[in-house]
């Protein structure tokens, strides 16, 4: 099976998460709304690891950093996004040395420093949007290698697919999914400014 899949852009405006919070979880509930064709509240669930999730047929997904934020939702197969605010000049081999497989440290030592920062954050995002996948806890994927010649599986057996996002300047991401990925759009959500 394969879908397009809409990707859903919001540059939030305030930077305390207090303030961020209520807007970003509102462009969600009218998100999902929208999918499920009604105006009523839609009730979130949250999995042990903190995954949410409806009882209904829709898959969903939302990731920020800094003041992006990423929205994925679709009604055939589960689906996941990352995104990270690229840091030139973070010391990323430190991380790398603790958290990642040791594969990828030696891969990246062979990398120029610009290279290495590319390669580092397509990993980042590659992780993650693939515990978010699976529900599960960012520590124990980040060790798992995500070689591109290697096809990852979920733990049900499930192919996953991963599409790097690199039209967002500035930003690296990913998205996952059990299904094949077709088309991938990104959208800007652009709030009506008040009068």
């Amino acid at each position: 099976m394969s879908q397009d899949i809409n990707i859903w852009l919001y540059n939030n405006p305030y930077a305390k998460k207090s303030e961020a919070k209520p807007h970003a979880d509102a462009i969600l509930q009218q998100l999902l709304q929208n999918t499920l064709n009604t105006s009523q509240p839609i009730k979130i669930f949250k999995n042990s690891n903190g995954k949410p999730y409806l009882k209904e047929p829709v898959y969903f997904s939302h990731s920020n950093s800094q003041n992006l934020y990423a929205y994925v939702i679709s009604t055939d197969s589960e689906v996941a996004i990352d995104v990270e605010r690229i840091k030139p000049h973070r010391d990323v081999m430190k991380l790398v040395e603790r958290y990642f497989h040791a594969d990828e440290w030696r891969k990246l030592q062979q990398l120029s420093d610009q290279q290495r920062i590319a390669q580092f954050y397509q990993w980042w995002t590659k992780k993650e949007a693939w515990c978010k996948l699976e529900g599960g806890k960012l520590w124990s994927y980040l060790s798992r290698p995500v070689d591109p010649n290697q096809p990852i599986k979920t733990e049900q057996g499930a192919v996953v697919n991963m599409t790097s996002i690199s039209e967002i300047e500035g930003f690296a991401g990913t998205l996952a999914s059990t299904a094949t990925i077709k088309h991938l759009w990104i959208n800007s959500i652009a709030l009506p400014c008040a009068k």
